[in-house]
């Protein structure tokens, strides 16, 4: 199941990176399409927790990461902070480059995984990978 879910969020980012090219090359600020995204997910998800009822479980998922509740909000700094630099690029460049070059993130996911938790992740297949895309990422910079 995770795959279908990795792959389908794949397509919905697809979509997603596509459109907002269209809209921030038509003059839309970077900062303006951070905050409708930001509103949009908030209204979306209260409207969820509201119709599922589950305001109560999630604030008491939160309580019960005591002291792991540092690296709640280290994840939700970094993927809002993520966010907006996705936005800045699509900018800045144009949204095929800017993914093809933030698809290095899997990267910086093992290492931090490694840094930060002693957690390795990578098995031969999957650094091999990673070096394909890292290659692929210096060809990209190199030709544009």
């Amino acid at each position: 199941m995770w795959f279908l879910y990795a792959m389908t969020a794949a397509l919905v980012w697809g979509v997603g990176y596509a459109a907002c090219g269209r809209v921030l090359h038509r003059g839309f600020s970077s900062t303006g399409m951070f905050f409708l995204d930001m509103l949009f997910g908030l209204l979306a998800m209260a409207v969820y927790f509201t119709v599922t009822g589950t305001w109560g479980h999630t604030l008491a998922q939160g309580r019960q990461l005591g002291n792991q509740s540092f690296w709640l909000v280290v994840a939700m700094v970094a993927t809002t902070s993520a966010n907006l630099l996705s936005f800045l690029a699509i900018q800045n460049k144009n949204a095929t480059l800017a993914s093809l070059i933030e698809i290095s993130y899997p990267f910086f996911v093992a290492f931090f995984a490694w840094l930060l938790f002693r957690d390795a992740q990578l098995s031969w297949p999957t650094a091999l990978g990673g070096f394909l895309i890292l290659a692929g990422i210096a060809i990209i910079y190199r030709y544009n």
